[in-house]
């Protein structure tokens, strides 16, 4: 491992729940989310975490993952559960993914695997492998069908648009359901949008059924941690939607999703935060973070917060296996995680 890579493992003392960028996040669903790494092979100039520039960086045991997993299934329920594997960063950069999709299924209840990837390491050999692992769905982000676009949207000048396209085929061709997620971004790539949906017509024209090839079109986001389009400023919710409505008139074809296409039910909470904003809490400094005003903090044994470090404040080892006072200043009950800053 290089130095600025860090492996997250049951003797790390890193917890897996609660911080936003790696482990498990748990939505009060039955799908359980995991981000087992938060390396990228590319730097999206849309990105809404900034993956692929993160100074440091995470990779997450297998069997660490599975030992959480295992936990919040028992109190879920061992019943119709997906494992969305779902990364700031790219999956197939994940050295352990076969072997844990793998150990995955032997889990009671689990019936459904999927994963997201921006695509361009898919190869015969990996599809392969993913097929055999039995992967149920991949989703794929892809914003446009022209190569110059892609190359702009990515920032990739090496972007072979051609080759994922060829590799989108080759994986409707085996048992691996696909899920195109274009984001739109206003005034940018809304033709591209339109060729999406003519392409997903075509492929079921084919006789590609609406399960084996989905279309989530997916709304462009602005976070203060993220990059940003230039001149491309995201629209209302209320003003998607009707986008969306218009496109589903024009093409007969469902464009507004929910949680009953991807068969989401409400499930208990495997571990409820019950933190709110503004609270003071003792915890203590497990890790450094991606970045150098960024660290990880334990509450309890099972479950970590992230905590920004208030400028010109940055992280030093002095820091680590130190008890603190932090506020916290984000607590996202949906998602079950939390953010502090230190000091205040």
């Amino acid at each position: 491992m290089s130095p600025n890579t860090i492996y997250v493992n049951q003797s790390s003392a890193i917890p897996l729940y609660g911080v936003d960028f790696i482990g498990v996040i748990d939505r009060g669903t039955n799908i359980i989310e995991l981000k087992p790494l938060t390396l990228c092979n590319l730097k999206c100039k849309y990105c809404f975490v900034s993956a692929g520039d993160f100074i440091n960086n995470f990779i997450v045991e297998p069997q660490y993952l599975i030992q959480k997993i295992k936990q919040l299934i028992d109190i879920k329920g061992s019943y119709n559960i997906e494992i969305h594997l779902a990364p700031y960063g790219e999956i197939l950069l994940y050295s352990e993914l076969f072997g844990l999709i793998e150990m995955l299924w032997e889990l009671e209840g689990v019936k459904t695997i999927s994963m997201q990837s921006n695509g361009l390491l898919l190869t015969n050999e990996n599809i392969k492998k993913l097929a055999d692992v039995q992967l149920s769905r991949i989703n794929i982000s892809l914003n446009t069908l022209n190569q110059e676009k892609a190359e702009y949207f990515c920032d990739c000048k090496n972007y072979d648009l051609k080759n994922l396209i060829k590799n989108i085929y080759s994986i409707l061709n085996t048992n691996i359901d696909v899920l195109l997620a274009p984001v739109w971004f206003p005034g940018e790539n809304d033709k591209d949008i339109e060729d999406i949906i003519e392409f997903v017509i075509n492929l079921r024209n084919q006789g590609f059924s609406k399960k084996k090839i989905q279309l989530g079109i997916q709304k462009y986001l602005v976070y203060k941690t993220g990059r940003k389009l230039k001149k491309i400023r995201p629209k209302s919710w209320d003003y998607f939607y009707k986008q969306l409505s218009k496109l589903e008139r024009r093409y007969d074809l469902k464009l507004k999703l929910g949680p009953t296409d991807f068969n989401i039910q409400k499930r208990k909470v495997g571990m409820p935060l019950p933190y709110r904003k503004g609270d003071v809490i003792k915890l203590e400094i497990v890790s450094i973070g991606r970045w150098p005003n960024e660290c990880i903090g334990k509450i309890a044994k099972d479950i970590g917060i992230k905590i920004l470090l208030n400028k010109p404040f940055q992280y030093s080892d002095n820091l680590l296996g130190k008890e603190i006072q932090a506020k916290v200043i984000k607590a996202n009950y949906k998602d079950n995680i939390i953010t502090a800053i230190f000091p205040f």
